[in-house]
């Protein structure tokens, strides 16, 4: 007698679906726009743009880092399209293009920088797998998580750490994934994320990415086990560069002793 196996509700269905469990990393991202320009919750950060701001937020009385919150939902509908596009899925999900529409509506030049990013993590694939375009698809990864930092939050310094932490992030699964065509390279690009956070980020910073991180990390190896020594390193990491951080903590970010204001007040 066979047994039938156990298909997953509509909620469970949905999240593993669209992905929802990847809202980690895009909560994180939400939250720093308002850490950084807090003032996104109260308004309109286009405002000083005259009718030019209509283009990058249409529904221009609404509060920016809601419609951040509210787009970074919606474009969850990329992974069932993506999935329908490779043939994983039989039918088009109509869900996933009213969720893609829905964003782009919201706020449509951040969303095309996050969909041309997404197409950049993706073209590795077609194109070729070698350590340069490895790590092209890397920066995918900072203009669709990330992107919601500079173009609502307006904190443009932000590209350079990002840009090592995308490499990082990215690079550490591919190497679990044996993705990657040279190892030492990419390992070599994640240990630059770490060693680049103090020029960037005060004392204070550095603990909060580390309290909301390690727990997140957690969260992660609990949905998927095989990642286990994936978070493990990135938690070690985290535990070095608190230590390193309270040794250092006078001087940082370490870039505003030599080039004094590079860092905005934030």
């Amino acid at each position: 007698m066979q047994v039938p196996s156990k298909q997953p509700g509509l909620v469970m269905k949905f999240i593993q679906d669209y992905r929802m469990k990847m809202l980690i990393p895009e909560l994180l991202v939400v939250f720093g726009v308002w850490y950084l320009k807090p003032d996104s919750l109260l308004g309109n950060v286009y405002a000083f743009l005259g009718p030019i701001g209509f283009l990058l937020q249409p529904f221009f009385t609404i509060p920016s880092g809601l419609l951040a919150l509210v787009t970074a939902i919606m474009l969850h509908g990329i992974y069932p399209l993506d999935n329908f596009n490779e043939g994983k899925i039989p039918e088009l999900p109509k869900g996933a293009v009213l969720m893609i529409v829905i964003s782009f509506a919201l706020l449509p030049l951040l969303v095309l920088m996050q969909m041309i990013g997404y197409f950049m993590t993706e073209a590795t694939e077609y194109l070729s797998r070698n350590p340069l375009w490895e790590r092209v698809e890397s920066v995918g990864d900072l203009l669709f998580y990330a992107g919601a930092m500079f173009f609502v939050a307006f904190q443009w310094w932000l590209v350079i750490p990002v840009f090592f932490l995308s490499q990082a992030v990215d690079g550490i699964h591919k190497i679990a994934h044996h993705e990657t065509t040279n190892a030492k390279i990419t390992a070599l690009f994640y240990l630059l994320w770490p060693v680049t956070m103090p020029f960037f980020f005060d004392p204070v910073e550095v603990m909060a990415m580390a309290a909301i991180s390690i727990p997140a990390f957690a969260f992660y190896s609990y949905i998927r086990p095989y990642y286990t020594y994936v978070t493990a390193v990135h938690t070690l990491t985290f535990a070095i560069l608190v230590v390193v951080t309270m040794v250092i903590y006078p001087y940082m970010p370490l870039l505003n002793i030599w080039f004094p204001g590079f860092i905005p007040p934030h």
